[in-house]
Formats: structure tokens, C-alpha cells, sequence
């Protein structure tokens, strides 16, 4: 297998052609995947907060054993002791991720163990 490299010269246009075996043909690939995720941010565990037996008790209002959750247009309905994750995506920023993978964006978190009159 050949590989062509176009070098571009004030004069012209010129092809090189190199030989490329299996070995430079992988390493060429992990090199333009490794480009391609360089700008992806790895997700951390301690962003994330469980959320144990999370139900719906109100429209948009979600209670956990140790928070109540207000969140924006979100219709899940969550299963008997559904456990769910707070994911935490920057100052004052939060989503749950339901059992399901679906999301859910939060308004604003609130701890305490009965929802406050």
C-alpha cells in the first residue's frame, strides 16, 4: 500500500509517495483518534450525587431521601425506588440522570427531608 503526501512548494505541486505498512497505517489511526478526543473532558465521579428512592411529588418537584429537587418542564415519572444521579455541570448548574439515561434539567436543589410550606 501507498501512501501520497502532498508537500505544497512555492513552485508547484509535488506528490511524494511512501510506503506504508499495517503498523503506520494503525498508528496514523490511534494518531487522529487521539486528536479527534483531545478536547473531550473526562467525566468525574464526583460529579455526580446520588439521589436514593427519588419520587415525583409535585409537578416538577422531585424528592430524595436527602434533597428536594425543582426542575424545568421535565415529565419523568419515576419507577418504585428509583434511584437516579445529580450530575453536576458547573456554579449552579445541575441535571438528573434518570435510571433510563434520560435527563432532566434542575432549577434549584434544596436539602432537607420534607418539602418545606
Amino acid at each position: 500500500m501507498r501512501v501520497a503526501l502532498f508537500l505544497k512548494t512555492p513552485s508547484s505541486l509535488m506528490t511524494v509517495l511512501a510506503a506504508a505498512d499495517s503498523g503506520t497505517m494503525r498508528i496514523v489511526s490511534i494518531l487522529a483518534l487521539s486528536a479527534l478526543f483531545a478536547g473531550a473532558l473526562p467525566t468525574k465521579t464526583e460529579d455526580y450525587y446520588k439521589l436514593p428512592s427519588i419520587e415525583r411529588i409535585g409537578k416538577n418537584l422531585y424528592q430524595s431521601t436527602k434533597v428536594i429537587i425543582e426542575t424545568r418542564a421535565c415529565l419523568h415519572l419515576p419507577v418504585d425506588d428509583e434511584d437516579a444521579l445529580l450530575k453536576y455541570l458547573g456554579p449552579g448548574q445541575y441535571e438528573i440522570v434518570w435510571e433510563d439515561r434520560s435527563t432532566c434539567e434542575v432549577q434549584r436543589v434544596t436539602l432537607g427531608e420534607t418539602l418545606p410550606i
